[in-house]
């Protein structure tokens, strides 16, 4: 990228950020509402086994709600926790169905993936324990399409972190689930604790830092990319590229 386009793309960023702090955020329950009506799509079905829908869906509400990078932090943060004790006994009712699955991380890629630039978006995922202890949220997919700018999560990140990433970073105070990096293309992922089975599957680009320990098949079908571990992993997958590399002596070591 030339400089003259990348000076181009930072005043475009900072005078952006002018505009959404000249405008009045908008309050817990308006984005409790944009929450709910994920919610409700999910629980009808909409996005069955196609998280990519979800994903879309969620850049459809941010256009429609106007909604600012800050107010996709808010509602994160602040909203999620009473939309879904709201719905969590439809959800407990779907937990039945085979092919029930929670989206809630493409959907806020999706609300946060055309307005983020070069800017930060921390969140920190909370959900009613009646949710969490019923394992809703097992493919959340968040970071999904990442492409620039930088995406903090603390605490638990969900499976599916950073699917078809294609750029920026990725940063995990916590620990996530299975498929981390999953056909990943670009990028950084970052994660300060462990994570789950799969990690980089597909992937054809970018690196992937994991400390902590992580499951099996890690590499699996990998074609290109780094991944390193800072702790134990179970086994390898099959691979066609790349490398993934283990901490041990004071190096890193090609596994």
């Amino acid at each position: 990228m030339s400089e003259d386009l990348e000076e181009l793309l930072g005043v475009g960023n900072v005078k952006l950020k002018k505009l959404e702090e000249l405008r009045k955020e908008k309050s817990k329950e308006e984005l409790k509402e944009v929450v709910l009506s994920y919610l409700k799509s999910e629980l009808r079905g909409d996005f069955q086994l196609e998280p990519e829908k979800a994903f879309e869906f969620g850049r459809k509400m941010r256009n429609d709600y106007s909604l600012s990078l800050k107010e996709v932090e808010n509602l994160v943060n602040y909203a999620v926790f009473d939309a879904f004790k709201e719905v969590s006994g439809e959800i407990k009712t779907m937990l039945c169905h085979q092919f029930y699955e929670n989206y809630l991380g493409y959907f806020v890629s999706g609300l946060y993936h055309d307005v983020i630039g070069k800017r930060k978006l921390q969140i920190e995922i909370n959900l009613p324990e009646i949710i969490v202890r019923s394992r809703v949220g097992f493919r959340w997919g968040f970071g999904y399409k990442h492409s620039s700018g930088e995406l903090l999560i603390k605490g638990y990140a969900g499976g599916y972190l950073g699917e078809e990433m294609r750029g920026g970073k990725i940063v995990v105070v916590g620990f996530t689930g299975d498929c981390v990096g999953k056909n990943m293309r670009g990028g950084e992922i970052y994660v300060k604790g462990g994570a789950g089975w799969r990690v980089g599957e597909g992937m054809r680009g970018g690196k992937i830092l994991i400390v902590g320990d992580v499951g099996e098949f890690t590499g699996i079908n990998m074609k290109a990319g780094l991944i390193r571990i800072k702790g134990n992993v179970i086994s390898t997958g099959r691979r066609d590229g790349g490398k993934v590399e283990v901490w041990k002596d004071g190096k890193w070591i090609t596994v």
